[in-house]
């Protein structure tokens, strides 16, 4: 019953929503014919000012529609995870659990997916609830001007909307496939570099390159060939959304002739390109990308979520629309990010920065890197971004030597947000969706929502303003950035003080949205809670290095227990471990 007050109050909502596009021609028409084409230019702007209430009155109901869409979904979270536990205590009380991983990792997993499958089902009703309101609301417009354009307009969009349904099975299914064979390719090479050694030593080198070539082959095939769903999605769009436009253009002379209004004309031809075609993209392109995540994530909890051991998260998409597959968290049962030997200075005679050094990240691990001034930790980010080569040692990322990764590749697998913010001329939602192109007005909303930065950049004027980088403060940049490492898709993200212009409120706000994010968080921090709240703390200092919980580097590292002290603004004076151990946490 509750679950019915909330998808109703979400369908109020929603009508509400949908009442610029109901609207629109028809007082576009009215504009027109009543206004400036009698030469009453005061009438018709009055049309267009009843146009602005209405907009805003849309506005209004989507501003509520968020709230009434948590109603509907959290539920839905709730029961899935209640079910998924359920049945994994029955089958250990039955004794006829597997023999899966056991510890925090598995339910860490299966709390990812739920996370998936609720996301991808609350942006999958976000984008069907807008296009079907907008789609009826547009209908009934254009059958109030005119009832024979109703037609040409429901004609071409029933077509549309059947050709799309008929096509997402198999969409879906090449979808799969080539993320698949991008999976297989990946373990295939990443097996081969790790036996390099062997494989030189028994003359296995043809076989294998064979084996690695075949494998790439096949991704290269089926991407290809998803590439021609990219075409067919953008086909479908064409037809829904332009062609009843032109009929209704080709119409024109004749409607005219027998009575219809320009002004009615006009209003048309609005209803058409203003909501219905922007509408049918949207729906296409959003239900399109999402539909392989939701159908992988639904598939590995059927599986057993607390005994898989999946991927990081299957954020795979369809692409841009041109048939381009957008980077995702790759799959691997290595961790995310490993160091092994590193050494760097800047000099021959120069004393180390980093010394070697031995640090392995798993997927979901936060880890906190500290250290005085000058110790050396934007030197090791730089080195594990790739942006620095040691002069020893390696670094990987899921198992790939990152001095073998090719440049144009790395802002898949890894993001950096350094201290000074780079922003750059241009859109808010160009800003923004650099590192994820294809990123939905939903998407960037629920990210910006999450880091905190939404007030800011409703004050910008929202996506399509412009952006003047010098207006904005240190802080206002250092958001813009974090919400565009938030929607990357690369497995590491790397925060190198990124967040050091923001309040602590706002900063403890983005570090938790951060949290929720899947893979590995690195962070260069310059407070004491920061470093509580991480998973691991490395203490560093040039050849000196330490790493633990904050706990047990305040018990055991006096040189942490120093810093811990001035965080508090204790002194300069170590406090002793004992002491430090048994402080309460702040």
């Amino acid at each position: 019953m509750r679950r019915r007050r909330a998808l109703a109050a979400l369908l109020a909502w929603s009508v509400l929503e949908s009442a610029p596009a109901l609207v629109s021609g028809r007082f576009v028409a009215a504009a027109l014919d009543e206004g400036f084409l009698r030469g009453r230019s005061a009438v018709g702007l009055l049309w267009l000012l009843a146009l602005g209430g209405a907009t805003a009155l849309g506005a209004l109901g989507t501003r509520a529609v968020y709230p009434r869409l948590g109603d509907v979904v959290e539920p839905l979270r709730d029961a899935l995870v209640t079910a998924l536990v359920r049945a994994a205590l029955t089958r250990a009380c039955d004794g006829t659990a597997d023999s899966g991983p056991r510890g925090a990792a598995p339910v860490a997993r299966l709390t990812r997916q739920v996370e998936t499958v609720r996301d991808v089902v609350a942006g999958q009703l976000l984008v069907v609830r807008q296009f079907a309101a907008t789609a009826v609301a547009v209908c009934l417009g254009v059958a109030s001007l005119a009832p024979a354009l109703a037609a040409v307009v429901l004609g071409p969009l029933l077509l549309a909307l059947l050709g799309f349904a008929v096509l997402l099975k198999p969409m879906i299914g090449r979808q799969r496939a080539a993320f698949l064979a991008e999976e297989r390719a990946a373990q295939l090479t990443g097996a081969c570099v790790e036996a390099l050694r062997d494989i030189t030593a028994a003359g296995a080198e043809p076989r294998v390159a064979a084996s690695v070539g075949a494998a790439v082959d096949e991704q290269y095939r089926l991407s290809r060939a998803l590439a021609g769903f990219g075409a067919a999605r953008r086909a479908i769009v064409v037809f829904g959304g332009n062609v009843p436009l032109l009929l209704i253009l080709l119409a024109a002379q004749s409607l005219l002739r027998r009575g219809l209004t320009v002004g009615a004309l006009v209003g048309a031809l609005t209803y058409v390109t203003v909501n219905l075609e922007p509408a049918l993209r949207t729906l296409v392109q959003g239900v399109g990308a999402s539909a392989l995540r939701l159908s992988v994530a639904v598939r590995r909890l059927a599986e057993g979520g607390l005994a898989q051991d999946g991927p990081v998260q299957p954020d795979v998409d369809a692409g841009d629309g041109n048939g381009t597959t957008a980077p995702r968290i790759a799959t691997s049962r290595r961790p995310v990010l490993a160091a092994s030997g590193l050494w760097f200075r800047y000099g021959p005679q120069a004393d180390p920065v980093v010394a070697e050094l031995d640090l392995s990240i798993a997927a979901g691990e936060r880890l906190a890197i500290v250290g005085p001034s000058g110790a050396g930790k934007s030197t090791l980010v730089n080195l594990l971004a790739g942006l620095l080569s040691p002069d020893a040692g390696h670094v990987t990322v899921l198992g790939e030597p990152l001095a073998a990764i090719p440049a144009p590749r790395l802002p898949s697998l890894r993001t950096l947000l350094p201290q000074e913010a780079y922003v750059f001329a241009g859109t808010v939602r160009e800003n923004l969706v650099y590192l994820r192109p294809d990123a939905t007005d939903a998407q960037i909303g629920a990210a910006a929502e999450r880091i905190g930065a939404a007030p800011l950049l409703d004050s910008l004027g929202g996506l399509d303003a412009h952006l003047v980088p010098a207006r904005l403060s240190p802080g206002g940049r250092q958001l813009i950035a974090l919400v565009r490492g938030y929607l990357s898709r690369a497995p590491l993200l790397l925060l190198d003080e990124a967040t050091c212009h923001l309040d602590q409120g706002a900063e403890l706000r983005a570090e938790a949205a951060f949290r929720e994010r899947p893979g590995a968080l690195v962070l260069v921090v310059h407070r004491i809670g920061s470093a509580r709240r991480a998973d691991r703390v490395l203490l560093l200092d040039g050849e000196r290095t330490d790493l633990g919980t904050h706990e047990d580097l305040a018990a055991r590292s006096a040189q942490y227990a120093e810093m811990v002290g001035l965080w508090h603004g204790a002194g300069v004076r170590a406090p002793t471990p004992a002491v430090v151990a048994s402080a309460p946490a702040q």
